[in-house]
């Protein structure tokens, strides 16, 4: 897994499923849109000019190349249309694809414990403000294990010191020195105590 920013994107066919479902969709609703439109200005522009001309076959019949020309126009019109929309429609879901596919990712590395990573989005992607609020919590997690590390760590220190004293304690006197180890233990407890009352749990698992 590369560390830091993660996965620098090239295919732009991330998620698959979810961005054909976006491009036939956007497609779908642009052509209906386009049809409604252009058959609306033709039908209109047309049907007005057949009633002007109809009675008049000389010019009615002139207007026959001209009508046969304007539908190929009109018919190259919309399959230009139709292909710079699924273009569009591929770029518009990467940005959402793409950064999904980063939470995603960032989600497993911590699922298996690793929060040396960063999730950075490119400028042209959306939801910039969750990889925000993911960089936060992973700094804030990052922290909280740092810091219950060292407390294991001085635990472990404090422990090998009442484990070397035990041999040498009288039953009637206890030496100067456990009693101070045993209050840095009550500290460093209290400090575990601490960062743990940060998290909420199900009441089952307290």
């Amino acid at each position: 897994m590369t560390k830091g920013w993660l996965w620098r994107r090239r295919n732009y066919l991330i998620n698959k499923d979810f961005q054909f479902r976006y491009i036939g969709r956007n497609l779908f609703a642009l052509t209906v849109m386009a049809l409604v439109i252009s058959f609306t200005v033709y039908y209109t522009t047309w049907a007005r000019i057949m009633d002007e001309f109809y009675n008049i076959p000389r010019i009615a019949a002139q207007f026959a190349p001209l009508f046969a020309t304007v539908n190929q126009i009109m018919l190259v019109i919309l399959v230009a249309f139709f292909i710079l929309a699924a273009i569009f429609s591929v770029f518009a879901s990467h940005a959402i694809a793409g950064p999904i596919y980063r939470f995603e990712k960032a989600l497993q590395s911590m699922a298996q414990g690793d929060f040396t990573l960063k999730v950075g989005l490119r400028k042209t992607d959306e939801f910039k403000h969750m990889a925000d609020s993911m960089n936060s919590m992973i700094t804030e997690l990052r922290s909280n294990i740092s810091s219950d590390s060292e407390l294991i760590q001085e635990l472990a220190a404090v422990s090998e010191r009442l484990s070397s004293a035990d041999s040498g304690l009288k039953k009637d006197k206890t030496p100067a020195t456990v009693i101070k180890d045993l209050e840095k233990l009550n500290q460093i407890l209290a400090r575990l105590q601490e960062n743990v009352s940060r998290f909420k749990l199900p009441e089952t698992e307290l």
